[in-house]
């Protein structure tokens, strides 16, 4: 399952998934909260919020998991906002689906393995650049996924910050590169001018 941020990049990635074999299902948040949607091609199943409240999330997974099959990926595509009661809104949005994911994610018996994956649009470098051009609040969704690394030891987890200037394309090759990274120990990556980089503790 893959979240819609309104832009090429969710097209272009759930686009890549099908192409490479991936059942995947594109979960849409209300338009008062992300206005945009992205162009899905034919074939591409999504399903649409109408709120933002649990219960409905919850009755919407269990329609995904009754015409799709159970869960065993997720991708969440923050879209780049400056409103800070959307960007509230989103990421508790995403503990939530975490909070309801958990059994089919650690469940998963599938070829490969199951993941929990954000991608914020900080600035490409953790929010180090100090330019004040996103909102923090996003920033929520590394604590998430590094918590549940700890959590779900059957789980690949890993948090991404998108330099919000990088393209679709672009983005799409750094989230595969991580989805298959083999390095189990890296929990967050940024992607920016610099390239890729990761936080080393001295």
């Amino acid at each position: 399952m893959v979240t819609d941020d309104g832009s090429e990049c969710t097209a272009h990635l759930v686009q890549t998934l099908s192409v490479q074999g991936w059942r995947v299902v594109v979960l849409r948040f209300p338009q008062s909260i992300v206005p945009d949607r992205a162009h899905l091609e034919d074939g591409i199943a999504s399903v649409e919020l109408k709120d933002m409240s649990e219960a409905h999330l919850q009755d919407q997974l269990a329609a995904i998991a009754t015409t799709y099959g159970s869960i065993g990926a997720f991708i969440h595509l923050h879209p780049h906002i400056t409103d800070s009661e959307g960007d509230k809104a989103l990421v508790k949005q995403v503990f939530l689906l975490a909070k309801h994911l958990k059994p089919s994610l650690n469940q998963f018996n599938g070829e490969g393995r199951s993941f929990f994956l954000t991608t914020a649009r900080l600035d490409g470098t953790f929010g180090f650049s100090q330019q004040n051009t996103f909102s923090p609040i996003s920033a929520g969704l590394f604590g998430l996924t590094k918590s549940l690394n700890h959590e779900w030891s059957k789980v690949f987890c890993r948090a991404i910050d998108l330099a919000p200037e990088w393209e679709a394309e672009r983005s799409v090759r750094a989230i595969l590169a991580e989805m298959h990274d083999p390095d189990l120990d890296i929990l967050e990556v940024a992607y920016g001018h610099e390239g890729r980089t990761t936080l080393v503790s001295h």
